[in-house]
Formats: structure tokens, sequence, C-alpha cells
């Protein structure tokens, strides 16, 4: 029966604890003896068969005291499953049995109490040495904070060593450390984080901005090489808040930091001038060539500029600075310098900036009589236009209709096709879209009212009888004039741009078919048709 096995089990663990614990207290009890013995006999100046014996007594007490421990784990051991665990705890605790206490828990994979006993009796270093072999994930958020205070540097080093490990369920712990004055050489939290950033590679933005503000805060650093890269490393992928990066150089005065991260938020000016403020001009320098833009790359070189002036640095300097910024000329410090400051430092300069104007007014002197002389070879071209003919035979005839061509109004087009205007226009209306449609017919409508209106105004006169209104009806017949001729030269744009048999019209009908629709029906309604309507296109 399983409860009788638990019973005489824990009935023999009792009493193998109890016989311990008398073979300690007969060794203590012998090796006091023989303490106070030896006293006496010194003292005496004399020995007896007693005083040997008893190391041998002793000695004997503890090959007994290990012959029952290891029978008391082979026991425990043997019988594991029938072990009672809380009653074990108890007999090992009213006993004051550590070492039996240890070996239970260990037996039954209790590293969490094993770990918990530890730190109780405040023996930090045990408890960290069972964590690193036996903890899980849940201990270790557990017990750091505690073990961190205690022991930081040995924590740490355990802590790298685990692989599973949530950086950022870490932070508490590492918080707990500074706020307990934990920021000394070297820092342990900063040395855990930029483990877990460079080794573990971790991506948790949590861990790089509390890793960024350790950093920031760090007293014991005499420069900011560490934090500046750190920023300049994970700045580009955005793995930091730079915002809150910001705020916590600024509280900190790490004023390199907040110039670099000022560039970074694309904040050129503030940059330039958080590092003028500082009196570095040679960051200042750095800053201001970073943004894309020429004119605001000029802008703040010339803040610089301005600003070693007015720290009344020497002529020569301002000038070695002008050159260096390729963007500044001497015409743009002039302004900033006091009224009567002598030139002679930088009047070779003057020389060269006058020397380098001559040479541009030259060049746009020339580029001007070169579009002069453009504009004159287009007004040539122009008035050639205007005269251009082309030669036509008697027998011409109209692409669209197959008609003479003289019989209407007509286009010819330099390729030497000809149409009918009217035929012209229906072909261009029935390719254009509905805005150019609607603009043809409007034009078309313009014309047709104002030759109405002309030809309304010729007969006027006859009709009437009065010639006293002559020079009146002749002025508005010219005004009338002009707008045809506008009205016809805006058509003709629209309408005879290009040639629709070899312009961009012919190529917009390529997908359609060369058969059209009237034509295909008519196919299908008769099986005989002449040969010159089945090939029509």
């Amino acid at each position: 029966d399983r409860t009788q096995v638990t019973l005489v089990v824990m009935w023999l663990v009792e009493i193998y604890l109890g016989l311990i614990g008398d073979v300690e207290a007969n060794i203590l009890t012998t090796g006091s003896s023989a303490a106070a013995t030896k006293e006496q006999a010194a003292s005496a100046s004399r020995t007896d068969m007693q005083q040997q014996q008893q190391p041998e007594v002793v000695s004997s007490l503890e090959s007994k005291k290990t012959s029952l421990q290891n029978e008391l784990y082979t026991l425990v051991d043997e019988y594991k499953s029938a072990v009672d665990p809380n009653t074990t705890y108890q007999l090992a605790e009213s006993h004051g049995r550590r070492d039996f206490w240890l070996h239970y828990a260990m037996l039954r994979g209790d590293y969490s109490r094993v770990v918990e006993y530890y730190m109780e009796k405040e023996e930090h270093i045990q408890a960290i040495e069972a964590l690193g072999h036996y903890g899980t994930p849940e201990m270790f958020y557990k017990y750091a904070p505690a073990l961190m205070s205690a022991e930081p540097a040995v924590l740490v080093e355990v802590l790298m060593r685990q692989p599973d490990l949530a950086s950022s369920k870490l932070i508490p712990t590492l918080m707990r450390y500074e706020q307990e004055g934990g920021l000394s050489s070297p820092n342990h939290a900063i040395r855990y984080l930029r483990f877990s950033i460079q080794k573990q590679m971790c991506r948790d933005p949590i861990v790089y901005n509390y890793y960024l503000t350790l950093l920031a805060k760090d007293s014991l650093a005499n420069d900011e090489s560490e934090l500046m890269l750190f920023l300049t490393t994970y700045g580009k992928d955005m793995l930091y808040d730079p915002d809150y990066a910001l705020r916590m150089c600024k509280r900190y005065g790490r004023i390199q930091s907040c110039v670099h991260l000022y560039s970074l938020l694309r904040l050129y000016e503030d940059a330039v001038e958080l590092a003028l403020k500082q009196g570095d001009i040679e960051l200042a320098q750095i800053h201001a060539e970073r943004p894309d833009d020429d004119k605001l790359c000029k802008r703040l070189w010339l803040k610089i500029a301005q600003h070693a002036i007015d720290a009344k640095e020497p002529a020569s300097g301002v000038m070695e600075l002008v050159r260096r910024s390729n963007r500044l000329g001497v015409e743009d410090i002039l302004p900033f310098f006091p009224d009567f400051t002598c030139v002679d430092d930088f009047k070779d300069d003057i020389c060269v900036a006058l020397e380098d104007y001559d040479a541009q007014i030259q060049e746009l002197r020339s580029e001007m009589d070169e579009s002069t002389r453009s504009a004159e070879a287009m007004q040539r071209d122009m008035a050639n236009i205007k005269n251009r003919f082309a030669i036509l035979n008697a027998d011409e005839t109209c692409q669209t209709c197959g008609q003479p061509l003289w019989l209407r109004q007509f286009y010819v087009f330099p390729c030497q096709h000809s149409f009918h205007s009217d035929c012209l226009t229906r072909q261009i209306v029935g390719s254009c879209n509905r805005v150019q449609r609607r603009r043809i017919h409007e034009l078309q409508s313009q014309s047709s009212d104002i030759a109405k209106q002309r030809r309304k105004l010729k007969l006027t006169p006859l009709i009437g009888g009065k010639q006293s209104g002559d020079g009146k009806a002749a002025e508005n017949d010219e005004q009338l004039e002009q707008q045809q001729r506008r009205v016809k030269q805006q058509l003709d744009a629209l309408v005879a741009g290009e040639c629709v048999l070899c312009g961009e019209p012919m190529i917009k009908t390529i997908s359609e078919p060369f058969i059209d629709a009237d034509l295909a029906n008519k196919l299908a309604s008769s099986a005989t048709v002449a040969d010159d309507e089945l090939w029509a296109i």
C-alpha cells in the first residue's frame, strides 16, 4: 500500500535525521572535552591515555555520520515517489539539516525553492550559481532585482550566458540598480545592454531607449564617444526614438549628441546654432554640409561666417572659411564686416570676385547675342512660311471624296495630300475627342455668324440708299474681317494641324477594322458582292 510505504519511509527519514543529530552532538561534546583536556594537560605538563584516544573517537563519529547521511540519501533517492515533500522539508528544518534540505530540493527539481532558500540566507553567490545552472526565464525575472543590487558583476556574467531571456523584461531590474546608486565604474547595466544589443542582436526599441538614457546619464564618461557611436550606428534604422534621445541629451548636457540628433531630425539650422553657441565652428561646418538643399546650405554657411566675424576672428580666417564652403563669395560676407574694416586682408579675393563677375557678364552677353540671332532666324522662317506655296495639277482630286479639288475650298499639306475643307473637317470631327469636336463646331458657328454680319453690313447702304455712314461701315467691316481671320486661324490649327493620312490621326486608327460595320453586314446578308466593294477600306 502506497500510504504505508510513505509512512514507513517518513518514519525512517525522521530516525536517520535524529541519529545524525545525535552523532553531531557527540562529535561536538567529544571535541569540547578534548580541547579542555588538552588545556589541562598543557597546564599540568603531562599526558594520559584518554588524550591519545579522543581524536580516534572523533574520527569514528565522523565516519558514522557520513555513513548515516549516505544511507539517508540512498533511502530518499530510492523511494522518491513515496516521500511526502512538505513533511520532508519540515523534518529537515526542524532538525536543522540544511544539507539534506538542499539535497532533497535538488532531487525533486524544486530549483525555485533552492534559490529562495539561498536568498533568505543572503547567500547571493550560491543563488546566482543555482540560477545559472537550473534557472528558468521566469526565475531570473523574479530574483534578478535583488541579486543585481547585491552582486551585479556576477549576475551580469550569468545573464549574458542566457540566450532565452528577454532584455526588455530585465529593464525594471536595471532601473532598480540605477536608482540604488549602481552607476559606478564599470556600469554593469550598460555592460549588459551593450552585450544584448551588439551580441544578441536585440531589436526592442525599449532596450535601445534605456541604453541611450544610461549612456547620456553616465557621469563617469569623459566624452561622448560611446554615445555618438551608438547614435550614428543605430540612427539609420531608427531603432531608438530620436525625439526621446534629444530630450535625454539636452537634460544631461550632451551637446555633440544634441547637434547630431538635430541633424538626424533634419533640423539643420538648430544643429548649426547649437554648435555655434558652444563655440564649436568645426562641428557647425560638418552639419552645414548635411542638407540636400543648396540654398539652405548657403544660409547655414552664412550663419557660420557671421558668427566668426562677430567673434572677432581675423579676416584671413574668415576668408579661409569662405573658400572652404564652396558656396559663399566675398560679396556675401562683406555686409557683416564693420564699416571701417581694412580690406587689405581680402583685397585679392575681391579682385578675383570682380574678375569672375566680369567673366559671367561676358558669358551672359554672348548668350543674349545668340538668343537675338536665333529670334531673328525664327522671324525669317515665319515670314518664309507665309509665302510658301505648292504646285497642283489641274486634275488634282480630294483624297477623301475623289472629286476635283477646284470645286470647293481646299487644304494642301507639305506631303502633297489635298482635301476639301468640308471633307477634312468631317474626317477630323469623326476621330477627335469631345472637347475638340465642340470647339470645332463653335468656331464654325462663329465664322458663319461673322460672314452673315459682313454680308449684311455690305447690303445696308444699298437698301437704305444712304452714303453718310460709309466710313463707319468700312471700319466695322475691317473689325469683322480681323475677327474672321482669327477664327479661321484657330479652325485651321484644329482641322489642318497635320495630314490625316500620314500624321497622328492615321496612327490612332490602327485599332480600327479594315471593313466597316455596314459592309460587314452586307457581306453577311449577300454571298455575291462585287470585288470593288469587297476590298473597300
